[in-house]
């Protein structure tokens, strides 16, 4: 049963890539034809992104639960195919969403990077306070990475991704910061329900 809902899980994943490095293609096209090379660039990357994180999942035989992997998939359609091509960071609160949406699949890689560390068995012996605890702290500290990765970009390539308001980048921060939350309740009810026990 695990073994067919696994090649299930790995079937979805394979749908979801292809469908959103089709419309990172399109957006791309778009953008040439808008004359917009910045954006192009931005788009140039993500499809190298994608192609490296599917030669990862191929090569070590999937280290990513594809669940992980397709909800990061969905995540690049909407920050780079709907905001960055379709002018989705136009709509009110979008790029906070995308904020908490992102910290909800940190905190599930900072999950999964725990898990891998104690080689799975060990994460079920630790007290719910560090793990929460723990969650909470990787996403926030991821959150600061991100916000340190658009400045560069802002700064190397021209990009617009923090603007020029201080505050966009503090609640950008905060949004992450509950995502992450999000992600440890959720896990710490998986827990006290006797999942996440067993090895994957």
């Amino acid at each position: 049963m695990e073994s067919m809902q696994n090649r299930r899980a790995i079937a979805v994943e394979r749908v979801v890539w292809w469908s959103v490095q089709a419309s990172l293609i399109a957006g791309i096209y778009y953008m040439y034809t808008q004359s917009n090379g910045t954006k192009m660039f931005m788009g140039a990357l993500t499809v190298l992104v994608m192609i490296g994180l599917a030669l990862v999942q191929r090569r070590f035989g999937y280290p990513l639960p594809a669940i992980f992997a397709s909800i990061v998939y969905f995540f690049i359609f909407f920050s780079v195919v709907i905001g960055t091509f379709g002018g989705g960071y136009r709509i009110n609160h979008f790029d906070d969403f995308l904020h908490i949406f992102s910290g909800i699949w940190i905190g599930y890689a900072s999950w999964i990077i725990l898990r891998r560390l104690l080689r799975n068995g060990g994460a079920s012996e630790l007290p719910d306070s560090f793990v929460a605890l723990y969650m909470i702290s990787f996403s926030l500290a991821a959150a600061a990475v991100w916000e340190l990765l658009e400045f560069a970009g802002d700064k190397l390539f021209s990009f617009t991704a923090q603007g020029r308001d201080p505050d966009d980048t503090m609640i950008d921060m905060i949004m992450g910061l509950i995502g992450g939350a999000i992600t440890a309740f959720v896990i710490l009810k998986l827990r006290r329900r006797g999942l996440y026990v067993k090895k994957q």
